[in-house]
């Protein structure tokens, strides 16, 4: 067997050759690496000893854009930044910058609409465990489309069950690193089992968190919970969400708003039970195992919810004008 030796315009006439259906839905790419942005997807490359890419050796955000408005973009660049110093991984800019470049970047892609996914890398420089080996960190954004779910689940709701993956230990759950083996199986263990979502559990039984969703319940005397922040990641969103929340007391939806731990059995006899993230705001779950939620479909609290939330994203001070 002859293997071929291709040369730099070989290989980039490959790369332009090649393509798939994902790569519709990229738009841009930022590169501290390359210190601009590539529009063509087949040229949105990271070096191959980044650590980033050998060892999960970085943290990451994704950040919603709804209408041109960037949602809870200084809350997760906070979390970005606080990640990072958490793994000892200095940022190739400053938060300031970050900023700065996420939001031309993203006006340069042209979408009004977009996810974007920032990574923060160790950066290349070898193959082996050692973070000194890296030159320097690096940057990089990538905005994509934004992919809503289906409204026919804010409706119906969604169905889940219980992980037999492990959760992660409470340090590294609460770094939002680019190390998601455990979030990658939890996502296929729910596809294999025809669930929407799976949801995690410790060992002293205490709920934690989905693949990449936080999930909250009503409980039966109508108080709004969330697990305590101890084995899960601060979610933006449901911070947010429980801060709008305040409101529904008012009204009467709710009795009153908790952070403690929670048992399986709690979700089996909540009123409610919602998963919330950054492209779901505020979902409806309608079954646990194959058995009924509350009413089985979209309960008031999350409907209110989710239109509080909406309202917000679009309106609120929380959301940042991509082009001021």
């Amino acid at each position: 067997m002859a293997l071929s030796v291709l040369t730099p315009e070989e290989v980039q006439h490959k790369l332009l050759e090649k393509s798939y259906a994902a790569q519709e839905t990229y738009y841009a790419m930022y590169s501290t690496w390359w210190g601009g942005v590539v529009k063509k997807p087949a040229m949105m490359l990271v070096p191959i000893d980044d650590h980033l890419v050998h060892r999960g050796d970085g943290v990451l955000e994704a950040i919603k854009v709804v209408d041109n408005r960037a949602f809870l973009l200084d809350e997760h660049l906070q979390r970005l930044v606080d990640s990072a110093a958490q793994i000892s991984l200095p940022l190739p800019m400053s938060k300031e910058e970050m900023k700065k470049v996420i939001l031309e970047t993203t006006e340069i892609s042209g979408a009004k609409d977009a996810l974007l996914r920032l990574y923060i890398s160790r950066g290349p420089g070898g193959f082996t465990t050692n973070p000194y080996d890296s030159v320097a960190s690096q940057m990089y954004l990538v905005i994509t489309s934004l992919k809503p779910m289906a409204e026919e689940k804010y409706q119906k709701g969604v169905s889940i069950g219980k992980s037999a993956i492990p959760p992660k230990d409470p340090w590294f759950a609460r770094i939002k690193s680019c190390n998601y083996l455990q979030n990658v199986l939890m996502k296929k263990e729910s596809v294999d089992r025809k669930l929407d979502f799976t949801v995690g559990f410790t060992q002293e039984g205490f709920l934690t968190e989905s693949s990449t969703e936080n999930i909250v319940i009503l409980d039966k005397d109508s108080n709004l919970v969330r697990p305590k922040l101890h084995q899960i990641l601060k979610g933006t969103t449901m911070m947010r969400a429980f801060e709008l929340a305040e409101s529904l007391k008012t009204q009467g939806l709710i009795k009153g708003i908790q952070e403690r731990d929670l048992h399986e059995n709690e979700i089996r006899n909540a009123k409610e039970v919602m998963m919330i993230g950054t492209t779901l705001d505020v979902l409806p779950v309608s079954s646990y195992e194959g058995a009924k939620i509350g009413e089985g479909v979209q309960g008031p609290v999350a409907k209110q919810l989710l239109q509080l939330l909406k309202e917000d994203i679009k309106r609120g001070p929380k959301s940042t004008p991509v082009k001021a």
